[in-house]
């Protein structure tokens, strides 16, 4: 990608996450002219970017920061960017700590789903709570499609649209074997449960 292009991807990328545009749909390409792009004044940090980056670890770079509620170039970073590829790297390990953080001192696997009166489940209050991470939810959502029955049942209008749309936006760029996750998630409710 050249320094325009990359530009592009940004756009594409922030507009997809704020939930505007259809990042897969246009490949990230959006109406941003090449003049737009030469009176920014951040353009050197696209230029910086394009020429040290792959085109895959360029979109990895925006994706990290943008899931980690960073929102302008300006406050990208590369410690956030290399924090997310370490989690994804261990994603499977991680998934697994995390579901035995969730079924300590629960009765049951059912109870992290509960919305009881519009509130949030014990799932969504242990991420905000920062005691499981967003992959974690990802995963739990491409097992269990357990997003439709929240978006349902939750009331409060303002934090679970925001992390229920971070759910379905991030999807798709996290690779994961279901297979190994449904299997360890098992593993853990018979052991703990």
């Amino acid at each position: 990608m050249n320094a325009y292009e990359t530009y592009q991807q940004y756009l594409g990328l922030k507009l997809y996450f704020e939930g505007n545009f259809d990042y897969f749909k246009y490949n990230g390409k959006t109406s941003a002219s090449v003049k737009s792009f030469d009176k920014r004044k951040d353009k050197f940090k696209f230029i910086k970017l394009s020429t040290k980056l792959s085109d895959d670890q360029i979109i990895e770079y925006f994706v990290s920061n943008l899931i980690s509620g960073k929102k302008y170039i300006g406050d990208f970073d590369i410690k956030t960017w290399q924090a997310h590829k370490k989690i994804v790297q261990s994603v499977e390990y991680n998934f697994s700590n995390d579901i035995e953080k969730l079924l300590t001192n629960v009765e049951s696997f059912d109870i992290l789903f509960l919305c009881d009166k519009g509130n949030h489940p014990k799932l969504i209050k242990a991420y905000l709570g920062k005691k499981i991470r967003l992959e974690t939810l990802v995963i739990l959502e491409k097992l269990l499609h357990y997003k439709k029955t929240f978006d349902k049942k939750i009331t409060e209008p303002f934090i679970w649209p925001e992390v229920g749309q971070l759910i379905t936006r991030y999807e798709p760029f996290l690779k994961v074997d279901l297979h190994k996750c449904q299997q360890m998630a098992i593993t853990k409710v018979k052991e703990l449960l």
